[in-house]
């Protein structure tokens, strides 16, 4: 692959497709979600949880004695903007929500939609808080991940500044969670963004948040409609 990826001409939290080593990543992942999901109150006989115990205890003992390859020096490269495809890979395809080479990720999915950010996600029990419902902070974290990623429609990227949440229903477990996010305006180093869940066509969440540009001011890049209606 060439080395011409970089850092912010990287979508935020949307995969790259995968190399071959990528691939049997994600289906790695897609299997211990399965595990993951299903060892919850799972009703099995003592003799098969010792045996699956024993045999992720030997998988767990083989992982260590591999090392990992360096994150900051991927990083680099990317910033640098001569990164390689496998650095995007690294560098985003283990994000805790988005990312498919992560057993941690339900995945979330998160795309661009002309000046819109839509999401959806399916959440399982092991996202559980109140009884068939997903828990408030997992809520939280899937917001931040869903608002963040207007910074694709901006130059510049920065970090969560505040995040305000109104929790207007309880958001089922099981169930699609569709998801949008707008800007709503730039202010210098600030970016106001305003992120929506809904279930079933009710909304359910609605939350404000400020992100803080790490470097120098956010300014619109071109071809966004938004740009010549607040600004």
């Amino acid at each position: 692959m060439s080395n011409n990826y970089g850092l912010f001409t990287h979508r935020i939290a949307e995969p790259h497709e995968p190399d071959e080593e990528y691939a049997v990543r994600r289906a790695l992942a897609a299997s211990l979600r399965q595990i993951q999901d299903r060892l919850v109150r799972l009703d099995a006989p003592q003799n098969m949880l010792e045996q699956w115990a024993a045999q992720m205890a030997i998988i767990a003992g083989q992982v260590q004695e591999y090392p990992r390859r360096g994150q900051m020096a991927a990083f680099q490269r990317l910033y640098m903007e001569q990164g390689s495809h496998r650095d995007v890979l690294d560098a985003f395809d283990h994000e805790i929500m988005t990312g498919l080479s992560s057993s941690l990720a339900p995945p979330l999915s998160v795309w661009l939609d002309g000046d819109v950010v839509r999401g959806r996600v399916n959440l399982g029990l092991p996202w559980q808080g109140p009884p068939g419902r997903v828990h408030g902070g997992v809520v939280a974290l899937m917001l931040d991940i869903l608002m963040a990623k207007t910074q694709d429609m901006v130059h510049g990227i920065g970090m969560t500044g505040t995040l305000n949440i109104r929790y207007q229903a309880g958001t089922p477990l099981k169930t699609d969670i569709d998801m949008e996010a707008r800007i709503q305006s730039l202010e210098g180093r600030k970016l106001f963004v305003e992120g929506l869940f809904f279930v079933a066509g009710e909304q359910v969440v609605r939350a404000e948040g400020v992100w803080i540009c790490a470097r120098g001011e956010y300014r619109w890049r071109d071809g966004f409609p938004l740009a010549s209606r607040l600004n």
